[in-house]
């Protein structure tokens, strides 16, 4: 039997002990404290079900909205790209630069303004933009699959979190118990030996 399941097989029967089985009030409220846990634990799945979904709906409307507000165009380069081993903004070697670039505007018109473009690209190459109302470039559209592992992840992570507080709980419960029967067992022991070495 391994470790864990002996102290959860000890847990049980300090919770619920059999006849001829010594349990102290500290071991049965320690399993006490953890079945409560336990059933904590369990009962804050629905609710962080809930919240998951209403941030997948939320972020799904999002992009929902970003995609009906956003066109995607094809921007031409003006410059040539850096060279790969060139430093892009974000310090990293070989990243994307931003780079002077010409799109069509949905009126016909043209703008000019910067965009990212990846090393070893050449004037006169295509790199796909998206453009708001105004033809400004702006972040691509928020993908609804992403809107929907962003739900799953915040349900999760906030189930994860409540069980890692409970469980932080549980061990600082356990601490101070231990050294509590610890002290009580030396303050035993001291007795015993006061007690044989009067006989």
């Amino acid at each position: 039997m391994t470790r864990s399941a002996e102290w959860f097989r000890r847990m049980w029967h300090a919770l619920l002990p059999r006849g001829g089985v010594v349990v102290r009030p500290s071991d049965r409220f320690q399993a006490a404290v953890l079945a409560a846990f336990v059933v904590l634990a369990l009962l804050a799945v629905p609710f962080a079900g809930v919240l998951g979904s209403e941030t997948a709906a939320q972020r799904g409307k999002q992009a929902i909205e970003e995609a009906a507000s956003r066109d995607r165009v094809e921007a031409t380069l003006l410059v040539d790209g850096p060279p790969p081993q060139a430093v892009g903004p974000d310090g990293v070697p070989g990243g994307p630069q931003p780079r002077d670039a010409r799109w069509r505007l949905p009126d016909g018109g043209f703008r000019v303004a910067q965009v990212d473009a990846e090393p070893l690209t050449k004037a006169g190459d295509t790199v796909v933009v998206w453009l708001d109302r105004a033809g400004d470039p702006v972040p691509p559209p928020l993908d609804p699959r992403t809107a929907s592992v962003e739900g799953a992840m915040t349900g999760f992570g906030a189930w994860a979190g409540f069980c890692a507080l409970l469980s932080l709980l549980y061990g600082v419960l356990v601490f101070g118990l231990d050294r509590r029967r610890l002290s009580r067992w030396q303050q035993e022991w001291t007795l015993e030996l006061d007690r044989k070495t009067r006989s």
